[in-house]
């Protein structure tokens, strides 16, 4: 397992520096055929890469065979705050490097499931975390060598964006790796000290990350059900791979959520729980108020209990403009505010991925 495709953003053909950026247009292209894809499987995944590198074909050939299996993705356990894209450039480097460090996750994974022995699992994990180290340093010089010392913003170029991103990507990989084998491997690092020993970089420097994974035993409950609390639960009973396709679907064409807070993932999540504490996460809308009852309503048929009741009482999604949203919000929003028949169409073409 190797992390090649990363490293050519440092080393190799994506170099942002020397990149041609100057057809805009291709990079649109690019980005459009990997947000069609909306990876469920690790061969779902494969193909989005294949298409994000179509004019990079010896990047293309380092994509393993062995990635093309119908093995669900499990997503990193480990998220942080992360810059948004501006333009077809910058939205490039980020599919690249979510999609690729999402594969190399979940390779490492494969791998070692294949692993009977101990000894086997720590050298070809820790081999691995060691090339993400490296790379994560490099990253990291990189940055300062070029001037790169604060969050890109609005102002800064795509060699910042990229760089940034690839370095605390590179972060929440190594630490969602060693989160999956901590019993397994003989030491771990903490963040600070892989800021400090590792990056050489100082503790003011360090970025926080959020563990998202399974809670500990001791935990677990807090955002579950643990007996004593009033959960809600939209009871999803069709195919969450289907659910999954629709929902990035609207993220990408009416920009259902606002990606800045609420992940796709994380509707996901809440669509389908069991049970759910009230208030237990945010899913902030990007849409109108109206474009998402428009949605609630042709979501029902696929759920036994998403009705505008149980929307309230989850307090988890809130407007475009931050504020909780209740069931006469939603119920004044379908009868005062229609949303045009060219929107609605759109919507009822993406709904049809359901049937």
């Amino acid at each position: 397992m190797e992390v090649k495709i990363l490293d050519s953003i440092m080393h190799g053909t994506l170099k942002p520096w020397k990149l041609d950026t100057t057809n805009t247009r291709r990079f649109v292209e690019l980005v459009k055929a990997a947000k069609a894809a909306s990876p469920v499987t690790n061969a779902d995944l494969h193909k989005q890469i294949t298409a994000l590198l179509t004019d990079f074909p010896t990047l293309q050939k380092l994509l393993p065979v062995a990635a093309n299996t119908k093995d669900p993705l499990q997503p990193l356990q480990y998220k942080t705050d992360l810059p948004s894209y501006k333009d077809p450039v910058t939205n490039f480097y980020y599919f690249v490097i979510t999609a690729e460090t999402l594969r190399v996750y979940n390779a490492v994974l494969l791998q070692a499931a294949t692993l009977s022995d101990l000894v086997d699992i720590q050298y070809q994990v820790g081999k691995i975390l060691n090339d993400i180290k490296v790379l994560a340093k490099q990253t990291a010089a990189e940055l300062q060598e070029q001037g790169f010392t604060t969050t890109p913003d609005e102002s800064s170029n795509h060699i910042h964006f990229a760089l940034h991103y690839l370095k605390h990507s590179l972060i929440l990989l190594y630490f969602s790796i060693q989160k999956a084998f901590e019993t397994q491997l003989q030491q771990t690092v903490s963040l600070d000290d892989f800021y400090l020993l590792d990056l050489e970089l100082p503790i003011s420097a360090v970025q926080q990350i959020e563990y998202i994974g399974k809670p500990d035993a001791d935990t677990e409950g807090n955002t579950e059900y643990n007996g004593n609390q009033d959960t809600v639960c939209f009871g999803f009973k069709d195919d969450v791979a289907k659910l999954t396709t629709v929902v990035n679907q609207l993220c990408y064409q009416i920009d259902l959520l606002n990606e800045d807070v609420t992940s796709a993932d994380e509707l996901i999540k809440a669509f389908t729980a069991k049970s759910i504490l009230p208030g237990a996460v945010k899913i902030q809308l990007g849409c109108e108020t109206k474009h998402f009852r428009y949605c609630i309503d042709k979501f029902m048929p696929y759920f036994n209990s998403l009705t505008l009741a149980n929307i309230e009482k989850s307090k988890i999604f809130y407007s475009k403009k931050d504020t909780l949203i209740k069931a006469n919000n939603l119920s004044a929003s379908s009868s005062k505010n229609k949303i045009e028949p060219k929107e609605s169409a759109n919507i009822d073409k993406i709904f049809k991925q359901l049937q």
